[in-house]
């Protein structure tokens, strides 16, 4: 028997934090008198399920009056959510690219999307050709994807074109994408993806700004009561669909009335997660947790990076009795495998960097001097750096142009570059302040850009210094 389990029946469990003590001792009043703030302390769910150390999970070869619970050996998982790639440039497929880098690093079981995919609103060939961007860029993806139609991967324009096919783009969407709507079972729990731009049953018209456009037909319907049964006996039943439908509005309330009772009465949807909108947005029901995306890509105000505008995926963690949510921004995640020596030791030596400065001032005229500042910024690096050098001053009497320079630099190479500057007025008088260069570096390593702190340095004109310090 190892030694640890000698003393197990003196101990007392405590939490998911693996603490524990001896029955005899006693906690103090305030265990944590430095902590000033609590916001760690607000879960969303329970603490995880623990048990009580064997021999077969646990060894050691020390005596301790501590014993740490062992987390159960369930079958949890992860799986991520992307927003709306599109509404943007074209060049926002870099962010969708970044959001498949950074997933890539943590390997969950597999990505639902939710929908507008690609830019659309086209013709066939120019869809087809942005259905090829998107796929070749998912497919890079180390797990399994699937994707939710949202109105920019159907609606075909312009709708007098003779061309258009009948349901406009939803037959290329299933020749390419997948079904419209299908259903999914993982590890005890289902997946079901939904339609929500089927558009008028009457008319056929494709909308998301008037409700009779925005309603779920009955065969699709019958496919969702099919689903929910079928996933009757699992854990959780998640569903996906582009169109955040129980926000009504201009979506009128045909989710209210006959899609939402129906996963109430199925008594194990837990969440239902769509995009469109461009921002976050939290809206529980009758213990469903309706959750809205913002986007990998897609057009996007950041007016309000901190609340929800901003590039981000979800990702869900998956237990029998419970989930965990997150948003990540895009970008964020950090390869701790490229965090090499090397790159540490390039990364420090372009921070301490200063630019090789020299200056020219002369009379230019009654209380007037004009010149130039030449920085040259060297790159002792073996990756590129993009840089931006700003000229700052408190002294509104300097004229400085450009009013700043930004660039790439290849490894082992250097850039020079001349700002044009001119003071009217005493530079020696006690109003005078002078120039600063405030450079800003970014290593581009070979999965991540990484930042560089900014340096500063005060532009010596006549042997005395930068009063700007």
């Amino acid at each position: 028997m190892n030694r640890i389990f000698a003393f197990l029946p003196a101990i007392l469990w405590i939490g998911v934090f693996g603490l524990a003590t001896a029955s005899a001792q006693e906690q103090p009043a305030n265990p944590t008198p430095n902590l000033v703030h609590d916001h760690h302390m607000h879960h969303h769910n329970h603490h995880h399920a623990t048990e009580q150390a064997t021999e077969k999970r646990f060894y050691t070869t020390r005596s301790s009056d501590v014993m740490l619970p062992l987390p159960n050996e369930e079958d949890a998982f992860v799986f991520a959510v992307f927003g709306d790639r599109t509404g943007g440039p074209e060049e926002g497929v870099n962010v969708l690219a970044e959001a498949v880098r950074d997933v890539n690093l943590i390997e969950p079981d597999l990505v639902m999307t939710v929908g507008d995919l690609i830019n659309g609103y086209n013709q066939t060939e120019k869809w087809k050709s942005q259905m090829v961007e998107f796929k070749a860029i998912m497919k890079e993806l180390l797990c399994p994807w699937f994707p939710v139609a949202g109105n920019h991967d159907v609606y075909y324009r312009p709708l007098n074109d003779p061309k258009m096919p009948a349901g406009q783009h939803d037959k290329h969407y299933e020749m390419f994408f997948g079904p419209l709507w299908y259903s999914f079972k993982h590890k005890n729990c289902n997946f079901i993806v939904l339609y929500s731009d089927e558009g008028d049953p009457k008319t056929g018209e494709k909308t998301f700004s008037k409700p009779a456009a925005q309603t779920i037909s009955a065969e699709q319907l019958k496919f969702l009561e099919d689903s929910l049964e079928r996933g009757k006996d699992c854990d959780h039943q998640f569903i996906f669909l582009h169109h955040p439908r129980w926000l009504g509005g201009n979506y009128g309330n045909d989710w209210k009335d006959r899609v939402h009772p129906l996963l109430k009465k199925a008594g194990n949807v837990t969440a239902v997660f769509a995009g469109h909108i461009h921002y976050m947005r939290y809206d529980p029901q009758d213990g469903i947790e309706y959750v809205t995306l913002a986007t990998v890509g897609g057009s996007q105000s950041s007016k309000l990076p901190d609340v929800g505008y901003l590039h981000q995926y979800h990702l869900v963690t998956v237990r029998p009795k419970q989930v965990a949510m997150a948003a990540f921004p895009v970008g964020e995640a950090i390869d701790p495998r490229e965090i090499t020596a090397e790159l540490q030791a390039q990364a420090t030596t372009l921070a301490e960097q200063r630019p090789v400065i020299t200056t020219k001032l002369i009379p230019g005229g009654q209380d007037v001097e004009e010149g130039t500042i030449v920085a040259t910024i060297e790159n002792p690096a073996d990756r590129p750096i993009d840089f931006t050098l700003t000229p700052t001053s408190r002294d509104s009497h300097w004229t400085i142009t450009p009013n700043h320079s930004h660039g790439q630099i290849a490894p082992g190479e250097s850039k020079k570059i001349t700002f044009e500057v001119s003071y009217l007025g005493k530079r020696h008088d006690k109003s005078y302040h002078g120039i600063n260069l405030i450079l800003a570096q970014d290593y581009l390593g070979k999965t991540a850009r990484y930042a560089i702190p900014e340096s500063k340095t005060p532009i010596d004109f006549d042997g005395a210094e930068s009063s700007d310090k």
